[in-house]
């Protein structure tokens, strides 16, 4: 067995093989005797700790960041609970078996917005009537004291760890929704002006930027109502365009006919021609023949 605080708090972060900032819960019970601890600043993600039996009579230097903490069976007073008031994120405390007598005592404990629940159970305060009553009074935010409710029922764990997670989960959500909040003031507060004839020209910037913006905008929605027109025309574009189509036709037609009855013309024109061809190629050949005839005459 450890004779020291430092030799058990080695023991038990040897037993689960994590860097000390990895360590989540610490089980310390009966490990040593000791009247105050030390050296646990350097567990950043301890979340649950258990110091039962050790003799304290002193809850300094203990992590911040605890939700969870177990103290039973020690020689602790109400002036030990003042070192309480930085564990803002507290949940449950058990200081069942302490010399804690009375609920003046708990004070300190007010400054624990988030604890839940308290075990009394074996402290000078417990041997008072009704004192559950009180310490509710006294502490509004605990819903449970020695896992009994306001109406004096009794709490099961389940229940119990239950209501914890959910309310670390809204915790969760409140801690998001703040840097949510910051983020968004951040952004806001990066959007100062520049200094003198810099800021005006960045404004000046800007604005062109933004008349860049709208005209393409502009543009972008013209080409869609363009396109929009040419897909669907409406009743009234679709009957003048069928008048177009029927006065386009009838000038076709009219072109068509002038053409032909020009084309007739020339026909016409050219049969007598060839008919004046015809005959002066028949004297020709009269003539032909009348020289022949004279010629075989001379002969």
């Amino acid at each position: 067995m450890p004779t020291s605080w430092a030799e058990a708090l080695a023991a038990a972060v040897s037993k689960q093989g994590l860097q000390v900032e990895e360590i989540k819960k610490l089980e310390l019970d009966h490990s040593c005797r000791t009247s105050a601890v030390e050296g646990l600043d350097a567990y950043t993600s301890l979340e649950k700790l258990s110091l039962a039996s050790l003799g304290l009579k002193s809850l300094a230097g203990l992590p911040p960041q605890l939700t969870c903490l177990q103290v039973n069976d020690n020689n602790l007073i109400g002036a030990a609970l003042t070192a309480l008031t930085s564990l803002s994120k507290l949940r449950r405390l058990d200081l069942a078996g302490n010399r804690i007598a009375t609920c003046k005592q708990l004070e300190p404990l007010k400054a624990l917005k988030h604890l839940h629940s308290l075990d009394l159970e074996g402290c000078p305060l417990a041997d008072m009537p009704e004192y559950r009553a009180h310490v509710f009074e006294e502490l509004p935010s605990l819903t449970s004291v020695d896992e009994h409710n306001k109406n004096d029922e009794v709490v099961e764990a389940e229940d119990s760890e239950v209501e914890e997670e959910e309310e670390e989960e809204d915790e969760y959500e409140e801690e998001e929704d703040e840097e949510d909040g910051d983020d968004g003031e951040g952004e806001e507060g990066g959007e100062a002006p520049g200094a003198g004839g810099g800021g005006e020209a960045g404004g000046d910037e800007e604005d062109e930027g933004d008349d860049e913006d709208d005209g393409g905008e502009e543009e972008e929605y013209d080409g869609e109502g363009e396109e929009g027109e040419e897909g669907k025309q409406s009743p009234t574009t679709a009957a003048l365009l069928k008048e177009d189509l029927s006065d386009d036709e009838e000038d076709y037609e009219e072109e068509e006919e002038v053409d032909d009855e020009e084309l007739q013309a020339d026909v016409e024109e050219l049969v007598p021609k060839k008919r004046k061809r015809d005959e002066s190629d028949e004297d020709y050949e009269s003539e032909e023949e009348e020289e022949e005839d004279e010629s075989e005459d001379d002969e």
